[in-house]
């Protein structure tokens, strides 16, 4: 058994080595090559200590803004381009699907907490069975697109994630799926994939 000195136990440790995944490194440089780009600023990044991810940054029309796209796994980054290249091509049915459902989880949530916790929130619109659907795109929107591996890459699958009016601590998750909306609701970090 080797004995401690005095002063040893203050010695930091040394600093682990950043994780470099040359596949994904490789893969960002090929993609950064091509003449048009629809996802930009494209880098790899860590995801704790034994695992990498890509995050770049995309327009998304129904808000008019950038958003992270985050991929996951070996999705290839052209998958992640048909997934931002479908999020602004959605048809207004699936708009109109997706704010009848956020309006749907936003007064479920309401009716859950009640009470007191009611009036601490502010809606940029007021919410009810009535509201426009379109009126509900007012009260969330989307900071995130997460792309993991597609189960058939004919197939178009993502997620988003981002903020609302009356749940800020888990926020919103839309997932689609083939154009269709399979889940809304409360960031759960559901999959496409998944049986919904």
């Amino acid at each position: 058994m080797t004995k401690l000195g005095l002063f040893d136990r203050w010695k930091r440790k040394p600093e682990p080595q950043p994780l470099v995944d040359e596949k994904k490194t490789a893969e960002v440089a090929r993609y950064q090559a091509k003449d048009h780009q629809v996802i930009r600023d494209l880098q790899v990044r860590t995801l704790g200590t034994v695992d990498t991810y890509i995050e770049g940054k995309a327009y998304c029309k129904l808000w008019d803004r950038n958003i992270d796209v985050d991929i996951y796994g070996d999705a290839p980054i052209e998958y992640a381009e048909k997934c931002v290249e479908a999020i602004n091509a959605m048809s207004e049915e699936l708009v109109d699907t997706i704010c009848r459902a956020a309006r749907k989880y936003c007064l479920d949530f309401l009716d859950a907490i009640g009470g007191a916790s009611l009036n601490e929130i502010e809606l940029s619109v007021p919410v009810d069975a009535d509201t426009p659907p379109s009126e509900m795109l007012k009260c969330f929107e989307v900071g995130a697109l997460v792309v993991i591996p597609p189960r058939d890459p004919a197939r178009i699958g993502y997620q988003l994630s981002g903020n609302c009016d009356w749940e800020e601590e888990h926020g919103i998750e839309i997932v689609i799926l083939d154009g269709r909306l399979v889940y809304l609701g409360e960031f759960t970090g559901q999959s496409p994939w998944s049986d919904h």
